[in-house]
């Protein structure tokens, strides 16, 4: 059986961003709302479970949308923005309302806690469809400071330095300072302790019977975990699972939102048809 950790973030330091209106779009307006959202963390890469927090998308115009930070909003997501779309085929200068955005505006994404505002220090994203009329895109953010521009929160650099001595410009992504198999980034975003190299993120199979499997890993506070298998390592279909407890799994199940930190063991159910099954996990 084979254990992966898969993240599909796209990390950048710009927080400056563009929506872009296919040239294809023939919607009038007013055109579907654009739908972002995602995960907003504080600098040690936990979810920020503040109810008081509000991400706003704003333009150079003035515009400004706001959405409040919901904890559990639904599995890996703390927030959603709804931006109204003006789909910009009627000639008319006007929108259909004050904030209907246009195709190719520019906008930043800030942060607001109490009386402060942030500009979160790097947006994680697929941005192939972004300002689509009708269409979501998930753009998660992360709070702090981020000297060296690498993605990687100084606060959480620190950690690593304390242990391992050096400076935040040789702590870097794609290297393992605890030599686990799992990258500084990997570990950061799945809440594991890059200075220890058995907290590494780590799926094991630890029973097969009748064809269903029993997988085990362990569980972080704020994460939220699903699984895929494989039977040649190239097509992955998302599996649901129960979680077991005293022998027997519970119902079925698409994703877990850790509430606490344990060593979580589930069972996916037996597939028709699979001969050789492996599994990865996604952490959010």
């Amino acid at each position: 059986m084979k254990q992966n950790l898969s993240s599909f973030a796209k990390w950048g330091a710009a927080v400056i961003g563009m929506l872009l209106l296919c040239g294809s779009a023939s919607a009038f307006p007013p055109a579907p709302h654009h739908i972002l959202y995602g995960m907003l963390r504080n600098q040690f890469g936990d979810p920020l479970n503040d109810a008081t927090a509000i991400v706003y998308l704003e333009t150079p115009t003035g515009v400004q949308l706001p959405a409040r930070v919901v904890p559990n909003l639904e599995p890996g997501v703390n927030y959603r923005l709804e931006v109204p779309m003006d789909s910009g085929t009627s000639g008319d200068s006007n929108a259909y309302q004050p904030t209907a955005l246009r195709p190719f505006f520019q906008f930043k994404l800030k942060v607001q806690i109490g009386q402060t505002t942030y500009l979160p220090i790097q947006m994680a994203g697929n941005f192939a469809q972004i300002g689509q009329p009708g269409q979501k895109t998930r753009i998660d953010l992360t709070l702090g400071v981020d000297s060296d521009g690498d993605g990687l929160p100084d606060a959480w650099e620190q950690q690593l330095i304390n242990i391992y001595g050096g400076t935040l410009a040789s702590i870097r992504p794609q290297d393992d300072a605890d030599h686990d198999g799992i990258s500084n980034l990997q570990e950061y975003l799945a809440g594991t302790y890059a200075f220890d190299p058995a907290d590494g993120f780590r799926l094991t199979v630890t029973r097969v019977n009748a064809g269903a499997s029993d997988l085990q890993f362990l569980a972080i506070r704020g994460r939220t975990y699903s699984l895929q298998s494989s039977t040649n390592l190239q097509q992955w279909t998302p599996v649901t699972f129960g979680v077991v407890t005293g022998g027997t799994a519970g119902a079925p199940q698409s994703s877990y939102a850790a509430t606490d930190v344990r060593t979580l063991n589930v069972r996916v159910p037996f597939q028709t048809g699979a001969t050789n099954r492996f599994f990865r996990a996604l952490v959010q």
